[in-house]
C-alpha cells in the first residue's frame, strides 16, 4: 500500500511540474500605433513576410505593464504613439490577450 501512494504521489508531481513547460509564451517588439485601458495597437513587422502589420492586443485587469522595472497602472504609464513597446502573452489564452506590457524608461 505504501509503494501505491508514493506512486501515485510521484506521478501528481510529475504531472504538475510539467504544467508551465506546455505554456506557450509569445513576445513581440514593436512600437505604439494608439492605446486604450482596454487594447493597444502595436506595429510590428512579420518574421516571415518582413511587411509591417498592425497587431491590436487586448488589455485586461491582470495585465502587467511595466515602465522600466516598476509596474503601473495604464493611466500611470502614460502611453504614447510611436513609443517602442513589448508584449508577452500566452497562446493557449488566445493571441491577443497581453499578459505583460514592457515600456521604457522615460527620460
Amino acid at each position: 500500500m505504501k509503494h501505491a501512494t508514493v506512486l501515485v504521489l510521484s506521478l501528481m508531481l510529475v504531472c504538475l511540474s510539467a504544467a508551465p513547460a506546455l505554456a506557450h509564451p509569445f513576445t513581440v517588439k514593436g512600437t505604439v500605433v494608439a492605446a486604450t485601458p482596454t487594447k493597444i495597437s502595436v506595429s510590428i513587422t512579420d518574421a516571415t513576410t518582413k511587411k509591417t502589420v498592425v497587431k491590436v492586443f487586448e488589455i485586461d485587469k491582470e495585465t502587467k505593464i511595466l515602465r522600466g522595472d516598476v509596474v503601473v497602472t495604464f493611466a500611470a504609464a502614460q502611453i504614447q504613439k510611436g513609443e517602442a513597446i513589448s508584449v508577452t502573452g500566452n497562446l493557449d489564452n488566445g493571441d491577443d490577450l497581453a499578459d505583460v506590457i514592457r515600456l521604457p524608461v522615460r527620460k
